[in-house]
C-alpha cells in the first residue's frame, strides 16, 4: 500500500508556520531579557543615589555655621544639590532648627534619583 502524498512529510507551508512561530517566540525571550537588565541598571542607579544622597545630607547636616560641603556638586554621573530653609515650630522655646534638603538627579538628564531631608541646629 502506497501512503498518499499528503502522508509523506511537512508541507512547506507547515515548515514556515513553525520557523515563524519560533522566531516569535526568540524575540520575546530576548526583549524579556533587555528589559530586565534595563531594570537592573536603573535599580543599580537608584542605589547609587540613595548613597550619595545619604552622603551628602550626613555631611550637611553638621551643626555649625556653614556646610563643609558646597551646596552643589557632581560625582561620576550623578549630581546634587542641597538646600537650607528655616524651620518653624509651634514652641517658641528651645533649640532653632532648620532644614536641610538633598536632591540627586542624573547629570545627564536631570531626572530627580533621590531625595532626602532632615533637621539641623543653627547653632
Amino acid at each position: 500500500m502506497r501512503p498518499e502524498p499528503r502522508e509523506r512529510g511537512f508541507l512547506m507551508v507547515e515548515a514556515l508556520v513553525a520557523l515563524a512561530i519560533a522566531a516569535l517566540m526568540a524575540a520575546l525571550v530576548f526583549d524579556t531579557v533587555w528589559q530586565m537588565g534595563r531594570t537592573a541598571a536603573v535599580a543599580a542607579q537608584q542605589r547609587q543615589a540613595l548613597l550619595l544622597a545619604r552622603s551628602v545630607l550626613a555631611a550637611a547636616s553638621v551643626p555649625g555655621t556653614g556646610s563643609p560641603i558646597p551646596p552643589r556638586g557632581a560625582d561620576g554621573r550623578l549630581a546634587w544639590s542641597i538646600a537650607h530653609e528655616g524651620y518653624a515650630s509651634e514652641a517658641a522655646e528651645g533649640l532653632p532648627l532648620e532644614t536641610v534638603s538633598v536632591a540627586v538627579s542624573d547629570a545627564a538628564t536631570g531626572r530627580v534619583l533621590a531625595r532626602l531631608s532632615s533637621l539641623r541646629a543653627l547653632r
